[in-house]
């Protein structure tokens, strides 16, 4: 089996971004180049070095933890001279410059990924221009899907014994019932996170689905919350779009064959399209979102297969490509390698 993350080095992700910095501007842009370290916990302890609340630290996604990433964000309310003399583990900021809005998740155009896939006993692989765009373990962790439905449910209780915070069970000492109050001691970025694990289960699912009744040559794969479907005819499906389930249901879904994977999907899991409307914490109301079902793989180069020193008897191979905001490269290495 191939061993990707090795080493941090072995997965670099640079973020191609739309910002544009200029000379004056109540926001302080900076790269945050961080080495394993998760992007929603560095960006916590920012807030607390700089003493500001952490919705006032912007940035256009969360990369991998285990593993060499660049991407930009933005402070309000804090100096140039501080943020260049931060110091925080693993973690530096380069001042960039200024601007008169926030970094947020429209400001992404995509990343751009340089990868060593280790461990390899065959120089076998797929050329890819395209994958099916599933999100992967990065976003599912170990327990989010499952916090992530509690909360859909309201089962408040239940997602609070899931997560381990030490502010959440601080909170619950001193008002042992209310469980609502402890999920609000959590950020609102990381329990939105729960909930979209939990949609984004879904859609795999959906997707899933959708491929092995329509693809040719298909593939499947295990992971974490299933398995995955490939196909080779990835270009009968560029244009399709799945919706990432909400609030706002299926009404303006036209396939009925889609329509009728997300209904089933939806009655095996127990859950109603209302039940994404949590009056209790009125952040995490979703009102969902289509996305296309298969990724674009640009610019891709594949080195020369090595021998890997890491792996006796095994080949390395280093491959660099680009992707469009919310895919997964890890991804496109299971696409081509299996």
């Amino acid at each position: 089996m191939y061993i990707l993350k090795q080493l941090p080095e072995d997965f670099r992700v640079c973020e191609r971004s739309t910002i544009r910095s200029q000379e004056r501007g109540k926001y302080v842009y900076f790269k945050l180049t961080k080495k394993n370290r998760n992007t929603l916990d560095v960006i916590l302890e920012l807030s607390r070095i700089f003493h500001v609340p952490e919705k006032h630290i912007g940035f256009a996604g969360t990369k991998d933890k285990n593993a060499l990433t660049q991407q930009i964000c933005s402070i309000l309310g804090v100096s140039r001279e501080r943020v260049l003399g931060v110091t925080c583990k693993g973690v530096v900021l380069e001042f960039l410059g200024y601007g008169d809005a926030p970094v947020t998740l429209g400001d992404l155009k995509g990343n751009s990924f340089e990868i060593v896939v280790r461990n390899l006993d065959t120089e076998n692989m797929r050329r890819v221009s395209g994958i099916a765009n599933y999100f992967d373990e990065q976003r599912f962790s170990t327990k989010n899907v499952e916090i992530g439905k509690c909360i859909v449910l309201k089962k408040f209780k239940e997602a609070v014994e899931l997560i381990d915070d030490v502010n959440c069970h601080a909170h619950l000492e001193e008002r042992p019932a209310d469980y609502v109050g402890a999920l609000k001691k959590i950020p609102i970025r990381l329990l939105r996170l729960y909930v979209n694990a939990y949609q984004s289960k879904m859609w795999n699912e959906t997707v899933s689905e959708y491929l092995r009744l329509r693809g040719r040559e298909i593939w499947e794969m295990d992971y974490s919350q299933g398995k995955l479907v490939f196909v080779e005819n990835v270009e009968d499906f560029w244009e399709v779009e799945m919706p990432i389930v909400g609030f706002a249901g299926i009404d303006g879904v036209d396939d009925e064959e889609i329509r009728e994977i997300i209904n089933k999907i939806m009655k095996r899991e127990q859950v109603t399209f209302t039940d994404f409307i949590i009056k209790q914490i009125p952040e995490l109301t979703l009102e969902g979102e289509m996305r296309k079902i298969m990724a674009a793989v640009q610019d891709v180069v594949i080195g020369s297969f090595e021998d890997d020193e890491l792996n006796s008897g095994k080949k390395k191979v280093r491959i660099c490509f680009s992707l469009g905001k919310g895919s997964y490269a890890t991804m496109v290495i299971r696409g081509m390698i299996g």
